[in-house]
């Protein structure tokens, strides 16, 4: 179809009211004009050629909330300079309804709406946005668009289709998992079927680095933008190789054709200044997800922290995507109704994500049991509170706060949820079983009924689940570590004492492919500022094993009284050894395999890393 509107008015757009003829015939959908090329004051402008409005007065938003992400954003701060204007290229009178809508009057000889948007990552207020869920505007070399942050909706009309002609600059590319029409090396036409899904896909404009491959009957796309340009859109693709196939297999082939991993990777040196509460991490879509990372010398580190973050994203696609409540179906973004089901959207997801590494040998069972002890550690910050009831009032004063538990809280009662499954029904079901049975009957067009849940699930799994719904998801126990542990052979103590071994208060640090000690303070072995670590009783030192090495004899050495390690000093490898200081660790939660494991807690553990 040919574009309605003149090239010439497109990219001649400014600051400055536009005239866009009104001779053309109404259309039923948004067609959305923005200037990548045109940056003023970190701002781009947007115009909108709005679609017919039957009604004499009606109201403009923009998101307050966002499916995914479970505070209040208010996106209409970032707008100025509002302006509707009718057919006859006049203004029309508008008024301030709050933070987020305007009310526009005499809105039936409306026909376009104009404003100025900021990025969200400049804030500098204690509100700050998370930085997956905001915007970033920067001229000639990035723009990341949350959709919800640049664009609006009328209220009434917001299933209506939306078009975003886009003009940018030649050098950078889109990447979206919405349809791209790359009209000329200027100019982009989007298209999404209405607001909702406009707004569950973010773009990322950068110049080009992607990367696809095949898992299954599934495309995956992956995109990357690195500020120093040290993380490539090819090597992440590796990273992601065995974790997508480890979930096709979780999955029995994916619940969608395609999907779309956006990285942007920031300077760390840079990333967090004065950015407020932002910080890394990711937010989820269901065909694709936003990451905001830092670039890291240390290759496994990087890898480590991309499928950490990256499984839990892309694990969304069974939840919510194929099961979720009427209230994420029906999604308010001004006035949200919060599903009680974080519990199973965030804390099931993260239980899977690292189940399904530790099933697949991405992670080893030690890694699996240190995180779900470091996930106890930080659930104690949360204590004990009925996870529904907080769910429905996440955007309150009292229950907001506690939203970051369904990250440990909430994925400790999932591990426990699946192991009093399989105990119920002599490991005939578990926890994924039951998932993927409400998926099918449910999926992406099909909601449950938010208080109807819980109940479905123990009609499936077992009657006797009920008893740990009611005492752990909708009501406020505490969680029964020790029992559940103990039956896959963990011996699990809330505080013990023991004998470490340390060389001394000295720190480290990667420089230059090098491991450099730093801070150093008085110390046992004679370690001074800036020695470079060789070896470590007669073991050679390299980024794949420093953590390891680090922790077993610095960080964490309960075996070695005494170590010997070699420097390099000032271009010479010197031999520091000798004993070391000597005292007594207490460790909270403390978590280990137990001696006198049974020959049914062996085959649990077993079972449940599917070990052969």
């Amino acid at each position: 179809m040919k574009n309605p509107y003149s090239m010439k008015a497109i990219l001649k757009t400014t600051f400055a009211l536009i005239a866009i003829p009104f001779s053309l015939s109404a259309q039923s959908k948004y067609v959305y004009h923005v200037d990548l090329k045109t940056v003023k004051n970190d701002q781009v402008q947007i115009n909108l050629t709005t679609p017919p409005i039957a009604e004499n007065q009606i109201v403009f938003s923009f998101p307050k909330v966002i499916p995914g992400s479970y505070s209040e954003k208010n996106y209409g701060r970032f707008i100025e300079g509002f302006t509707a204007i009718d057919k006859n290229g006049k203004k029309l009178k508008i008024a301030k309804v709050n933070e987020n809508q305007y009310e526009i009057s005499n809105s039936k000889e409306l026909a376009q709406v104009q404003y100025r948007v900021n990025d969200t990552w400049d804030e500098k207020r204690p509100d700050f946005i998370f930085q997956p869920g905001g915007s970033n505007i920067e001229a000639d070399k990035n723009f990341v668009i949350n959709n919800f942050a640049f664009f609006g909706y009328f209220e009434g009309y917001r299933m209506l289709p939306f078009e975003l002609t886009i003009t940018k600059p030649e050098q950078l590319y889109a990447s979206t998992h919405l349809e791209v029409d790359r009209k000329s090396p200027n100019l982009d036409i989007i298209k999404a079927k209405d607001f909702v899904y406009l707004a569950d896909n973010p773009i990322i404009y950068a110049t080009p680095d992607t990367t696809s491959f095949n898992v299954g009957k599934s495309k995956i796309n992956v995109s990357v933008y690195s500020a120093n340009g040290k993380v490539k859109s090819a090597q992440i693709a590796e990273y992601l190789k065995p974790m997508a196939a480890a979930l096709e297999k979780f999955f029995n082939g994916f619940p969608v054709d395609s999907y779309q991993f956006l990285y942007y990777f920031e300077d760390p040196k840079s990333a967090l200044t004065g950015k407020g509460l932002g910080g890394y991490g990711a937010l989820e879509h269901n065909y694709s997800s936003l990451y905001f990372l830092p670039e890291m010398e240390l290759e496994k580190q990087l890898k480590s922290l991309v499928n950490e973050v990256s499984s839990h994203e892309f694990l969304h696609i069974q939840t919510p995507l194929n099961l979720h409540s009427e209230e994420i179906e029906n999604f308010d973004f001004v006035n949200p109704k919060m599903s009680q089901h974080l519990w199973l959207y965030e804390g099931v997801t993260e239980y899977f994500a690292n189940l399904v590494q530790a099933q697949n040998g991405l992670l080893t069972e030690e890694e699996f049991f240190k995180n779900m002890r470091d996930k106890i550690n930080q659930a104690e910050e949360f204590g004990d509170f009925s996870m529904t009831e907080m769910s429905k009032n996440v955007l309150t004063k009292e229950y907001n706060p506690k939203y970051q538990s369904v990250y440990n809280r909430g994925a400790l009662i999932a591990l426990m949820l699946d192991l009093c499954i399989r105990e119920k029904t002599n490991n005939q079901k578990d926890l994924k079983t039951v998932v993927q049975y409400l998926s099918t009957q449910y999926g992406p067009n099909k909601p449950f009924k938010d208080g109807d849940l819980l109940k479905e699930l123990v009609s499936y799994s077992h009657p006797d689940v009920s008893a740990f719904i009611n005492d752990y998801i909708t009501g406020n126990k505490p969680l029964p570590y020790q029992y559940y542990f103990s039956k896959l052979g963990y011996s699990y103590t809330p505080e013990t004492k023991i004998q470490v071994y340390y060389p001394g208060r000295v720190g480290l640090k990667f420089e230059n492919n090098n491991f450099l000690f730093s801070q150093v303070e008085q110390n046992a072995l004679g370690i001074q500022e800036n020695d470079t670590l060789v070896k470590i009783n007669n073991m050679m030192v390299d980024s794949n094993n420093i953590d390891e090495v680090w922790n077993k004899f610095f960080n964490m050495n309960t075996e070695y009284p005494e170590i010997s390690i070699v420097v390099n000093r000032n271009g010479q490898e010197k031999v520091l050894s000798g004993k070391i200081y000597s005292g007594t660790a207490t460790i909270k939660n403390y978590l280990i395999p137990s001696t006198k494991s049974s020959d049914d807690e062996k085959n649990n553990l077993k079972l449940l890393l599917k070990k052969s």
